[in-house]
């Protein structure tokens, strides 16, 4: 009975759906698309839709996903694909996209759940499996794996370093070929494949270059699926551009996706048109109450560095397109994008000065200054916007506590200027692999805790909201990110996902948050080094000294990584496989 009403639970998520694909299993690979996360959260993936879209387009494939639900853990239930009800262990591939490091306890949640594995070896080179002849094979990708892979790595079979549109069209050949045949089999199938890193078979020192698409005419990362309980309800998402040229050091997207590709004005505006063909129910009391188009969420690192993003904005006014922004830049701000969000109906106006001094921004890249920030903050009174919401991290290499004091003072500016409602966030900073900060010690949570409830106290009387995230499970994602294979066994031993039981399981497998988290010998190898990013090891120093200089550093020039653009710059070392050096 409880697993008919888990099913019934499905199909009522399917009826509030646009998009969804069913079809017949019968001579078709078989693949359960996992996303280790809320549906609600995972539906608000890109990247979990273009993969859905890209598997699905297949008449030999059939895809169906599958999320983290707590509740059917708790109660015992299978583990259940969303489209046709079926236990993941019946799929021949289970495929995880992975974003976020603090999801990595859902994948092992998820697998335990499946009961696919009973432990993990004593030496980390693998799990112990229930049974190795019947179970999916298991792949994982995402931008978290993507630049350390090591941490998940024993789960998996197969992991997919990079952008997966480059890789899914052979590795998707090579798994239909090979579906049923004996697990050495597959593998040695996929050995070789570019971006495809082995973990069970690929000894220390081996080395897989992280993929990206250089001809974005390929791509078509826009939404194929709609709900009314996603994060980003009822969106038809465009990504409008992948990658960022700014530089900003702290950033893992401006690295995992790097170089800067941009997509041409006239094919983002002909996916808008498709997607405001569509006509969406709305639902209301717990029914339908009309239709309605998609409104257009566009969809980047930096949606405001597009070079027509002017133009595109008034073209979506004129298409009277309901429009939402990932994110944005000051330098300058884009007036005809503001305006357009103001028109749509936006609350919030988000702008990420990342640091409350313009030396503190220099050191990790952002160089904003402050009359850039205070001339977007106009604009938000200027247009009525109800909220201004500002994003700050907390715990930079080098701050201070005039760095903190700073964040109080242009927060006050702010509010002089902005009259209604303003809020700040206030994260912890977090240092990640394949960055130029990628060796830096992270700052104590006890010192980040501490310039939290400065801001608090200092901005509180001003009737300033300041949301500040934990410092103590900031320190475990950064124990993730920066981690090695020993930690697949102490995810797989934290059933109860807690601070306190986290640690516990560290240390009972004789580890220590501190390993992870303190400074990194340069010339010490780095679990992450299997992974090619592609940027020179040369430059992360470069831009490290940089930083340490209070300079800002190298950004990538409009049309890098584009072999008709004419730019040839190999500053870096991503573009080096379009533009290659001349023979010496």
């Amino acid at each position: 009975m409880a697993q008919w009403k888990q099913i019934a639970a499905a199909q009522a998520v399917l009826a509030r759906e646009t998009g969804a694909v069913r079809k017949d299993h019968g001579g078709k690979l078989r693949i359960a698309l996992a996303y280790p996360n809320r549906y609600s959260v995972g539906m608000s993936s890109l990247a979990l839709q273009i993969l859905y879209r890209m598997w699905n387009a297949r008449p030999d494939v059939v895809c169906e996903r599958v999320f983290w639900d707590e509740q059917a853990l708790a109660e015992g239930l299978p583990l259940i694909s969303l489209e046709s009800g079926l236990p993941v262990n019946e799929f021949d591939v289970w495929a995880f996209t992975v974003s976020f490091e603090m999801d990595y306890f859902h994948v092992a949640a998820m697998l335990r759940h499946a009961g696919v594995f009973t432990g993990v070896r004593a030496d980390a080179a693998g799990p112990v499996f229930t049974d190795e002849g019947d179970r999916p094979l298991l792949i994982a990708g995402g931008p978290a794996l993507s630049m350390n892979p090591e941490p998940l790595a024993p789960f998996f079979d197969a992991v997919l370093i990079g952008e997966a549109e480059e890789a899914l069209p052979r590795l998707t050949d090579l798994l239909v070929e090979h579906a049923g045949a004996e697990r050495e089999a597959q593998l040695a199938a996929l050995a070789g494949l570019p971006g495809v890193y082995l973990p069970a078979i690929m000894g220390p020192g081996a080395r897989v270059e992280r993929l990206w698409v250089r001809d974005t005419a390929q791509l078509q990362p826009v939404s194929c699926l709609y709900t009314p309980d996603s994060e980003f309800p009822n969106r038809h998402l465009i990504e409008i551009a992948r990658g960022c040229g700014r530089g900003c050091r702290f950033c893992l997207a401006g690295y995992v996706y790097r170089p800067p590709r941009e997509q041409p004005l006239a094919r983002i505006l002909e996916w808008a048109r498709e997607g405001l063909t569509r006509q969406l129910p709305i639902f209301a009391h717990g029914g339908p109450a009309g239709v309605q188009p998609p409104g257009i969420g566009l969809v980047s690192a930096a949606v405001s560095d597009h070079s027509q993003i002017d133009e595109l904005a008034v073209a979506l006014q004129e298409m009277g397109a309901r429009i939402s922004v990932s994110s944005m830049r000051t330098d300058p701000i884009s007036a005809p994008l503001v305006r357009a969000l103001a028109a749509s109906g936006a609350q919030t106006l988000t702008i990420a000065p990342e640091a409350g001094t313009e030396r503190l921004r220099r050191v990790i890249g952002k160089t904003q200054c402050e009359d850039d920030l205070l001339a977007a903050v106009a604009l938000a009174q200027e247009l009525n916007f109800p909220q201004l919401k500002m994003y700050f991290m907390v715990g930079h290499p080098t701050e201070t506590d005039e760095d903190i004091q700073g964040i109080v003072e242009l927060t006050h500016a702010a509010r002089k200027v902005f009259r209604r409602n303003v809020t700040i966030n206030a994260t912890p900073f977090v240092p990640k692999a394949h960055t130029p900060f990628q060796l830096m010690a992270m700052t104590p949570a006890k010192v980040v805790a501490a310039r939290q409830r400065t801001l608090k106290k200092a901005l509180a009387p001003h009737g300033v909201a300041v949301d500040a995230d934990s410092p103590e499970w900031a320190e475990i994602q950064g124990v993730l990110a920066r981690g090695d294979r020993r930690l697949a066994r102490v995810l797989w031993e934290t059933p109860r996902v807690t601070v306190r039981d986290f640690r516990s399981a560290l240390a009972a497998h004789g580890l220590a948050a501190a390993e992870f988290l303190g400074p990194r010998a340069a010339d010490a190898p780095q679990p992450w080094d299997v992974v090619e990013s592609g940027v020179t090891p040369s430059f992360y120093r470069y831009e490290a000294r940089l930083a340490a200089q209070e300079r800002p550093g190298h950004r990538c020039p409009p049309g890098c990584g584009a072999a008709d653009s004419g730019v040839d710059c190999l500053m870096c070392g991503v573009c080096r496989a379009v533009f290659p050096e001349p023979a010496r």
